[in-house]
């Protein structure tokens, strides 16, 4: 049975005897979630989304997400960290630029600001076009399902994949020589879908790590939890809460609390999502389809679409116009994975650190060599209910956790995993020189240490000096903001983001323009098993 540090050492190989370590290139890209809400109280914004900055339909880096005030940022594809840091500085510098002009500013936090019940949150808009009716069709079937308030929980997305020279050494690695195409395709999806069954078995450390969610306004939940605590001026917490937004109180459905989807093979992985979006469910058809000539949901089954499966990672494949993500899939393979467990960095202006993209990559890579066992259902059930309970009280890191081997320590399993993670960094920082892998894993191992650095700890102590939740993000908000307007913009980066918006709202009209049939008849294509 080969080791991690086999594995290390036999990427090591692999690179001298390449004389290059193009191996190691990591590719990357974020997308960032902000609520826009005004600056007097911090409450959400009831404005559409700003005509300057495009369209949220067309645009490539700036749009919506379930709301009109949930902003969205994406980034293209990086082979590097700091790449990816300047293309989301380059853009919130833009925003926060454009939202100062209508006394608006980006909450800061995962969890969302004061909502005065589910009709505060206004549903994007994407214009006319059938294809923008259908996502504002899905958003109405999630406000319909769950409400509104829980979509409006922020975070960060971060898409990576590996480099293909990554890919030539695992493939000799594994003993996989002189593989044709479609053999290439296969084996780098089934190594993709190894890389996520050990994400599930390890992710629990980056909800202890860079969880920033332990405290939630009251208007988030109808009462207050018996597993929160008061906190003065409408703030509920969780004594040792690291992650609300991952616990069985943020972005979970009931609905979708049984489905199991099998992370063992993509063809699989494929059939069991199709099964949920076929599968009727009685709550959803007592909702009804189409009430009165209006839609209330895409369709009643348990799934409208693909992505209204919650997942903390994701297997990935660019998709082409029309095409649903399991077909893309099917078709040509896994290309990338999705992490989505991360939460806001509060303490940041663009919602996170490079440290904790440099971490990302030390566990993805960690995640990918350190073996494929399968999963079985009843150890995704494990896994879940242990993700949860540390979301939950992960700051308690001397509370026994089962990780699947019996009661273990917190700290002790914390403690061992960051020594494995800091054999991948110290590999990485001494094969590519850059020295930031092994310091970015050496600031988390500071956290074991000295509790009071952990994101969810710092985060509660601001709310408890500002005198509660949404004084303390309200007052971080216009911090952040008046640190963007001291920086000018320039002409450069002026231009180019109004040659952006521009070409999005024309594409948005071509789009509008383009439709031949009914919004009745698009659904019904759209909708119909690829």
């Amino acid at each position: 049975m080969t080791t991690l540090t086999d594995a290390l050492q036999a990427l090591a190989t692999h690179c001298q005897q390449a004389a290059t370590t193009s191996a190691l290139t990591f590719h990357r890209g974020v997308e960032r979630e902000a609520l826009r809400v005004d600056r007097t109280e911090g409450h959400i914004s009831h404005k559409p989304h700003p005509k300057a900055l495009g369209s949220a339909l067309t645009h490539s880096s700036i749009t919506t997400d379930y709301s009109e005030s949930l902003m969205e940022f994406i980034t293209g594809v990086h082979p590097s960290v700091e790449g990816v840091i300047k293309e989301l500085e380059d853009i919130h510098n833009l925003v926060n630029h454009e939202l100062y002009k209508q006394d608006e500013c980006l909450w800061p936090a995962s969890m969302p600001c004061y909502l005065a019940g589910n009709e505060d949150v206004p549903i994007a808009y994407y214009g006319e076009s059938n294809t923008g009716k259908l996502k504002r069709v899905y958003r109405e079937g999630l406000s319909n399902r769950y409400g509104r308030i829980m979509q409006c929980i922020a975070g960060m997305h971060y898409n990576f994949s590996f480099d293909k020279d990554f890919w030539s050494f695992l493939e000799s690695y594994k003993g996989k020589s002189n593989l044709s195409k479609a053999e290439k395709q296969a084996f780098q999806s089934d190594s993709y879908f190894a890389l996520i069954r050990n994400f599930r078995r390890s992710s629990w450390m980056l909800s202890l790590l860079f969880g920033a969610s332990p405290a939630i306004d009251e208007s988030f939940l109808p009462k207050k939890p018996d597993s929160l605590d008061k906190l003065e001026k409408n703030t509920w917490f969780g004594p040792k809460a690291t992650s609300l937004r991952m616990s069985d109180l943020g972005y979970q459905n009931k609905a979708q609390a049984d489905l199991y989807v099998c992370y063992n093979e993509v063809e699989t992985y494929i059939s069991t999502v199709k099964k949920a979006l076929q599968t009727p469910y009685q709550r959803y058809q007592d909702i009804g389809v189409k009430v009165d000539g209006q839609y209330r949901q895409l369709n009643s089954n348990l799934l409208q679409i693909e992505n209204e499966y919650y997942s903390d990672i994701r297997p990935k494949r660019v998709t082409q116009p029309g095409e649903h993500p399991s077909a893309a899939l099917h078709a040509r393979g896994v290309e990338y994975i999705e992490v989505r467990i991360m939460d806001l960095d509060p303490s940041s202006s663009i919602g996170m650190q490079s440290s904790t993209l440099y971490f990302i990559d030390v566990f993805l890579l960690y995640c990918m060599l350190r073996g494929d066992e399968r999963l079985g259902s009843a150890e995704c059930s494990q896994l879940r209910k242990m993700q949860q309970e540390i979301a939950s009280h992960g700051r308690d890191l001397d509370m026994d956790f089962d990780f699947g081997q019996g009661p273990t320590k917190l700290r002790t399993k914390a403690e061992d995993m960051l020594n494995a993670l800091t054999e991948v960094a110290e590999f990485l920082s001494s094969k590519t020189g850059n020295p930031a892998y092994q310091q970015a894993v050496e600031i988390q191992r500071e956290k074991l240490s000295n509790e009071a650095l952990l994101p969810s700890a710092q985060l509660l102590e601001r709310s408890k000096v500002q005198q509660g939740y949404q004084n303390a993000m309200l007052a971080l908000s216009k911090e952040q903001q008046t640190e963007w307007m001291s920086r000018p913009l320039s002409e450069e980066l002026t231009r180019e983001f109004m040659e952006k918006a521009e070409r999005s709202l024309r594409d948005q009209e071509a789009i509008e323009a383009a439709d031949e049939v009914d919004f009745d008849t698009f659904l019904a294509a759209y909708l119909t098993p690829q």
